[in-house]
């Protein structure tokens, strides 16, 4: 700044300050004035310690040159003058005024302030504290500008209020076991929550130090909003929002929404049957009957009584347990069933069915069973497993009978034991039929209309049934096929109580003793128990 706007601090005929002749003055004695002088600038000013310290010894020097100057020759007049100095980071200026020596002439303010332009201290000059201090004489140390210091900018941020899990389906935890003793490992999310609370970067201002010079302000850390599919940056961008009902993940560090279906409570009769385009979360209990079907993932937050429960596409889990009625609780899963307790249930699943407890119920899957975690029993139960059956107890001190295939996809047991059924039922048709058409035809021209019409209609029924047993032949020897081909499928448990009955292909075996440590298997064409 021009010094020029200092003019008001001085009366327009400035008077030179009038100071008495002086002999040269020991320059311990200024020492001593100028330590003084440094205290009091050092408690007024704390901030500047460091630099009103360097100013002192600054000074020191130059009253020493000045004194030993005063000393020699023939005593030359030196003028006061006006020291000056800027703190290491400039943003700081301090003076001083060292007294004449040898009747030298005083200083002026308008001369004060003109050596402090031609020193290059041209901003934030403190205009109206510097005519006061000036007043206060020599050697006073005083501030004669303070610059403005740069303002960092504040960094943005980014709150995250959901964890970063990272599951967006339901999955076998470890390919036999589910936790089942916390909630389940994903996270349902509304439409329009808040996902990240967003603090905005603000941007830094620019300092000037003493002598001009810019002091650029430091930048503020930009921030990365983890903004993934279905989510929205709402409110002014201070939030990250769900654009959608489903379940929240994180996929390449950002959160993203798997869209679905979200029932905060439970269901029952009175929400009839409800149909689901993607996947579902129920957060209470189903029952009363109600019928539930959705394309994708189910997953039931509480229990499971009377009901239907259809997943086309996906997993049904069940958290806190099966408890069905016969004949009335049905679940079916193009992949897996999933529940800690399975009880008067008929469960159809694609790939396995994973629970503590198995009792009562009927399960068909094409993989694995498994019973491996908390109680692991299988109590009177009828299971079709494509693969085998893992369990940790079969049966209980009680009794009971439970039924296992094991090994082939369950409907090809399932067929081999229709079409013997059938085959037997047909047999034994045609074998009731073939007495009364032996007796029939034994009258011979004796035979009345009405026999003749009656032998007729029984030779049709038989040949029907007759051509019907052979369709069921060739059913049979196509399921034959099938199950001889070697198996891999096995039951594997601690403890097995009577009674069980066990098929694998079209061997059989019944177990009626308590047996541990079972591999049940085939080998050579023989059912192996351990």
């Amino acid at each position: 700044m021009d010094v020029a706007i200092l003019d008001r601090f001085v009366p327009k005929k400035a008077v030179e300050q009038e100071r008495k002749a002086f002999q040269p003055t020991p320059y311990r004695k200024m020492f001593s004035e100028l330590d003084a002088a440094g205290r009091e600038a050092k408690a007024q000013y704390p901030d500047d310690s460091k630099a009103v310290e360097d100013f002192v010894w600054a000074l020191k020097a130059a009253c020493r040159d000045r004194h030993k100057m005063a000393l020699d020759g023939d005593l030359p007049c030196i003028k006061a003058e006006a020291h000056f100095f800027l703190s290491k980071d400039r943003m700081s200026a301090y003076a001083c005024l060292l007294q004449p020596e040898n009747d030298g002439a005083g200083i002026t303010l308008e001369e004060f302030l003109a050596d402090m332009h031609y020193e290059g201290i041209n901003y934030g000059i403190l205009q109206d504290d510097i005519p006061r201090e000036f007043a206060f004489g020599y050697l006073h140390i005083f501030p004669v500008a303070r610059g403005t210091p740069p303002q960092p900018g504040e960094d943005g941020e980014v709150t995250e209020l959901f964890e970063r899990c990272r599951n967006m389906c339901l999955e076998v935890q470890n390919g036999s076991q589910v936790d089942f003793s916390g909630d389940v490992q994903f996270q349902p999310i509304r439409k329009g929550t808040d996902i990240c609370l967003i603090r905005l970067p603000t941007a830094g201002t620019d300092g000037v130090d003493v002598t001009g010079e810019i002091l650029p302000g430091t930048q503020a850390a930009s921030i990365c909003v983890p903004q993934g599919r279905n989510t929205v940056i709402r409110r002014a961008g201070q939030a990250l929002v769900a654009d959608v009902d489903g379940i929240l993940y994180i996929e390449n560090d950002q959160f993203c929404i798997l869209e679905q279906k979200i029932i905060d409570g439970g269901l029952n009769q009175s929400h009839g049957a409800l149909h689901v385009s993607g996947n579902l979360y129920i957060g209470g209990d189903g029952d009363g009957g109600v019928d539930v079907e959705a394309s994708g993932d189910i997953v039931i937050n509480g229990t499971l009584r009377q009901a239907r429960v259809t997943s086309k596409g996906g997993t049904i889990r069940v958290q806190q347990g099966i408890y069905g009625a016969k004949d009335r609780t049905f679940l079916y899963a193009a992949c897996q069933v999933q529940s800690p307790v399975v009880e008067w249930a008929e469960i159809d699943a694609g790939t396995s069915v994973i629970a503590e407890a198995i009792l009562n119920s009927t399960i068909r899957c094409g993989g694995t069973v498994y019973a491996m975690t908390g109680r692991g029993i299988i109590v009177s139960s009828l299971i079709r497993a494509g693969d085998s059956i893992l369990c940790q107890r079969i049966g209980n001190l009680a009794g009971g009978r439970s039924r296992f295939s094991i090994g082939y996809p369950p409907h090809i047991p399932e067929s081999w034991d229709r079409i013997k059924a059938e085959l037997a039922e047909a047999q034994s048709t045609i074998d009731m039929l073939w007495n009364p058409i032996i007796n029939l035809r034994k009258k011979g021209a004796r035979i009345s209309d009405g026999e003749k019409s009656l032998l007729e209609q029984l030779v049709v029924q038989r040949d029907l049934y007759t051509e019907k047993r052979e369709t069921l032949m060739t059913e049979l020897r196509a399921v034959n096929k099938q199950l001889d081909k070697k198996s891999k499928g096995r039951i594997r448990c601690e403890k097995v109580y009577p009674s069980l009955d066990i098929q694998i292909g079209r061997l059989a075996v019944e177990i009626t003793t308590i047996e541990e440590n079972c591999n049940i298997r085939v080998e050579e064409n023989r059912i192996l128990l351990k």
